[in-house]
């Protein structure tokens, strides 16, 4: 039964209100931090782009260091799933190789950017500032590289002759690329004067192509 108050307002109702609340502030934050970067943005400023007050920020994502990295971890935990089910799926059927590995990798981060949904896109666009940062490792790393190393992990086991700081570089550089292609339609389709593509999946081939092209060539013989 649902516990009600004299006003007739019900706790169940005051939770949901509580998480419309909070993904609002979670929302707002995820656009400052991508449009101005962390440094630029303050409480405040989020707080009037959520519509709140600086103590509902407070309340829903504590300090701006917390809040920013909130922000972050309720993306990687999808994107965290999305790749463990791929991988499982491709051991499961045993067409592991590392050219279906770095597609299970990259193509979920491509589908999520490319759903159309503003708020994914911030988040691309918010890594895309963050990744070449040194600042944010400590803290962010550890959101990514869980899964990373799990994928380090399949790299060795197909390449045992290569060694594992040249494999961690090729992912690092893979993921560099993968960023910076949801990063770059704009720029891309000014110097090739053209359309600006639908979505950055459209690009997914020809990544692809320069990522495992890229990955190969680099262990060679090794691999």
């Amino acid at each position: 039964m649902t516990d009600r108050r004299e006003d007739g307002t019900s706790k169940d109702g005051r939770v949901a209100r509580g998480e419309i609340t909070r993904e609002r502030v979670l929302d707002a934050a995820e656009r400052c931090f991508a449009e101005r970067g962390f440094d630029a943005i303050s409480i405040r400023q989020i707080a009037r782009e959520a519509d709140v007050t600086l103590g509902v920020v407070g309340f829903h994502g504590g300090t701006k260091q917390e809040l920013f990295l909130t922000v972050l971890k309720r993306r990687v935990e999808t994107l965290n799933a999305l790749r463990i089910s791929r991988l499982s799926a491709l051991k499961a059927t045993e067409r592991l190789t590392l050219e279906t590995l770095i597609d299970a990798y990259v193509t979920p981060y491509l589908e999520i950017a490319s759903r159309g949904d503003p708020q994914w896109r911030a988040y691309a666009q918010l890594v895309a500032r963050i990744v070449s940062d040194e600042r944010y490792y400590l803290e962010a790393g550890p959101l990514y590289d869980r899964v990373a190393a799990v994928y380090l992990d399949e790299m060795e086991r197909l390449c045992p002759d290569a060694g594992r700081d040249q494999l961690a570089a090729l992912l690092s550089l893979t993921v560099a690329s993968m960023v910076s292609i949801v990063a770059s339609g704009i720029r891309i389709a000014g110097l090739a004067q053209s359309e600006v593509p639908d979505s950055p999946l459209a690009y997914r081939d020809l990544l692809l192509d320069f990522c495992v092209g890229g990955v190969l060539r680099a262990l060679e013989p090794k691999c």
